[in-house]
């Protein structure tokens, strides 16, 4: 229908519906131009002072009566290749705000006990292999041992594969036995675990997905923040890759 493009150029549904009965009558008074639209009269004369100020209708006296008659409908043309045009010149502009945001990090920081047991939460969205450094014996220091039965707990019934790097210590070598379920998958898990004096992880990172978790060990700053960008994940994910390399070489030996 005619009124229906008309509004999908820019014109309100009273407005197609009056410019198009005007264009139809090829000029005539309002009383004559309310009739054909089917509005009313008053409603009729708003309307058309609206087109007026668009350029898209003109008027003048005839015998003492107002007039009105239509430009001609190129305007309409002009005004949407105009707009296009427009649109074409800002698209750059647009396209490097949105490029620039593709690949600016998204930071979110987090603080206290609460905080912290956020992040956990949030790694356990992780689809696909969570790996990291964390320091088994240091853990349950910042994170309450009840709330890290229950991650581990619900990490395991997702089957989320995860590979960490720990210091060799008495505590975390007891790590697994006190925090996960008993007869878990231990495919699930794997530990290397390294010189606690040449690498003593005072952090917990953990990278999944996009995105790298950090949190603090250390109680007096229960801190932490999420990193999300594909870029800084799969550098971290590399560098992951080579330290685990190295730690298998050395477990080998």
């Amino acid at each position: 229908m005619i009124q229906q493009d008309l509004e999908s150029l820019g014109l309100t549904g009273d407005e197609a519906k009056v410019y198009y009965a005007l264009l139809q009558l090829g000029g005539a008074y309002v009383s004559a131009i309310a009739k054909k639209a089917d509005v009313h009269r008053v409603v009729c004369y708003k309307i058309l002072d609206q087109l007026v100020e668009k350029g898209l209708v003109s008027s003048f006296l005839k015998n003492k009566i107002r007039h009105f008659s239509v430009e001609s409908p190129t305007i309409l043309v002009r005004r949407q290749r105009e707009k296009l045009e427009q649109a074409e010149r800002l698209l750059p502009e647009l396209l490097s705000v949105t490029n620039a945001l593709a690949y600016k990090p998204k930071i979110q920081y987090y603080e206290g006990v609460e905080g912290l047991k956020n992040i956990m939460e949030e790694t356990l969205m992780a689809e696909g292999e969570m790996l990291g450094y964390t320091n088994l014996r240091d853990l349950p220091k910042v994170i309450p041992e009840d709330y890290l039965r229950d991650w581990a707990s619900r990490k395991i019934a997702k089957r989320t594969k995860t590979r960490m790097l720990s210091p060799h210590l008495p505590e975390a070598l007891q790590y697994l036995q006190t925090y996960y379920p008993r007869g878990f998958d231990p495919h699930l898990v794997e530990i290397l675990f390294v010189n606690p004096g040449e690498f003593p992880f005072e952090y917990e990172i953990t990278i999944y997905g996009d995105k790298v978790a950090i949190l603090s060990l250390n109680p007096n700053e229960r801190m932490g923040l999420i990193i999300e960008s594909p870029v800084y994940a799969k550098t971290q994910r590399a560098i992951f890759q080579l330290a685990w390399l190295g730690a298998t070489s050395f477990v080998a030996k």
